[in-house]
């Protein structure tokens, strides 16, 4: 990542990197160039799919305003713009006599296809084409395809990561028309979003990593480091959070748990990276095909959260009110749809999609595949058991009666298991017991 090129005028297009900190293409470009242009593009395309209220176009619009303002510090405006960027690269290009064009690597399937579009189209003009590995600590190219992840734990574990790098000094900008933080916040709905300006740095005050591996299951207490938000929009570099968290563990503080985690987040970019067909098929060819049902009408119960099994109802609203789910829950409420209703995992993750602050496609797609059983990293069928998981994880339903306060007073052991003690609630959808045996012969087909 050695930068010894000497431009006069560069763009640095900020995409999921909404920070200055530990910005790799921010860092190299700073060392080359006379003048630099910081860019940010709003996505038409992204916008016109997304619903006009949708509150995580508060949660961008808030970042973009904190990168904006981090930049204003080092002396260069940041320019936003609206529509497509392949026209919006072209333009800035010819008008204002780029050389260099600087960003950080994404791993998406849509933005992997444009990437490759403006790099042939740069290449024509002959500006140069700086990309930087800014969302993993180890790229695909960096281990060889592993489809199962304790090998490509292994193998990540032993690969060196990068350290931080040192904060940009004062720059020099080029300044061109664009709208102003200002005004894309107006636009964008003003107001506190569910995910705090700069909630980041709170939420690693208040994570205790030494604690994680005995509370990260429990979703009643707050046992995770609700970071995946900032890190999906990079407002915190992954670099920075893997050299804080093994940092603790000079102090004999615990810490494997944690970076399995991340670990895990890595190995979907990998999976999707090199078998970019499980996009939209089943990782396991045997499993591709599998006669999902189609009942709308169970969907929308489970969508809704009112399948009468009280911790997969929680999970659904939780994500519902507060655009995030606990991990433990997205997995009972996954197995759920996917094992008890034996719908197909598809529209699960495309609800996961809608609702989620931290979406990540790649993540998304790899752990729904996981929970229905048809992904990477193959183990015998699983089957959760709402019952058994409600009884374990959330004991004195304190979790439960958060987002089903209809709940408050009825004692744990009626709550967790719906089957047995009639509810002043919803009745079950299903009976899970039936559902587990009929979820084995499904599966068996494959």
């Amino acid at each position: 990542m050695s930068s010894e090129h000497s431009y006069k005028r560069v763009v640095v297009w900020f995409r999921r990197d909404l920070r200055v900190q530990d910005n790799a293409a921010l860092s190299y470009a700073a060392r080359s160039a006379g003048e630099i242009l910081p860019l940010f593009i709003f996505d038409e395309t992204i916008l016109g799919a997304l619903p006009e209220q949708d509150p995580r176009l508060r949660f961008l619009a808030n970042a973009i305003q904190a990168l904006g303002d981090e930049l204003r510090d080092l002396g260069v405006p940041l320019v936003i713009l609206h529509g497509n960027p392949r026209e919006i690269i072209r333009k800035l290009l010819r008008q204002h006599r780029i050389e260099a064009l600087y960003l950080n690597r994404a791993h998406s399937f849509a933005t992997r296809q444009l990437d490759a579009e403006i790099s042939r189209y740069c290449s024509e003009l002959s500006v140069a084409v700086h990309e930087y590995e800014d969302t993993l600590l180890v790229s695909p190219e960096a281990i060889a395809p592993k489809k199962v992840f304790t090998p490509f734990y292994r193998h990540w574990r032993a690969v060196e990561k990068q350290k931080p790098l040192p904060p940009a000094e004062r720059l020099r900008g080029l300044s061109i028309q664009g709208e102003s933080t200002h005004s894309v916040i107006n636009r964008y709905h003003p107001g506190e979003s569910a995910w705090p300006l700069g909630g980041w740095k709170q939420r690693l005050k208040l994570f205790d990593v030494c604690t994680y591996r005995d509370t990260r299951n429990m979703p009643a207490a707050d046992g995770t480091s609700k970071l995946s938000p900032y890190l999906r929009f990079g407002q915190i570099s992954i670099r920075q959070l893997y050299s804080l968290i093994v940092g603790k563990a000079a102090v004999s503080c615990a810490v494997e748990t944690f970076v399995s985690e991340l670990a895990w987040r890595e190995f979907w970019h990998h999976i999707m990276h090199h078998f970019p067909d499980t996009r939209s098929l089943e990782f396991q060819e045997k499993r591709r095909g599998l006669p999902w049902r189609s009942d709308r009408a169970l969907f929308e119960a489970w969508r809704e959260g009112r399948t009468g099994y009280p911790i997969v109802d929680a999970g659904m609203r939780q994500l519902m009110q507060e655009g995030w789910m606990h991990g433990r829950a997205r997995m009972i409420v996954a197995s759920f749809l996917t094992k008890d209703l034996l719908i197909d995992w598809r529209l699960g993750e495309k609800h996961f999609a809608d609702y989620l602050y931290d979406y990540d496609e790649n993540v998304n797609i790899g752990n729904w595949q996981w929970s229905a059983s048809v992904g990477a990293d193959p183990r015998p069928l699983r089957i959760f058991s709402p019952i058994l998981q409600s009884q374990r994880f959330d004991p004195q339903t304190l979790y439960i009666k958060r987002y089903i306060p209809e709940l408050k007073n009825e004692v744990p052991a009626r709550i967790h298991d719906p089957l047995k003690h009639r509810l002043a609630y919803y009745e079950p959808i299903v009976d899970h017991r039936e559902m587990s045996r009929r979820a084995r012969l499904f599966y068996a087909r494959k």
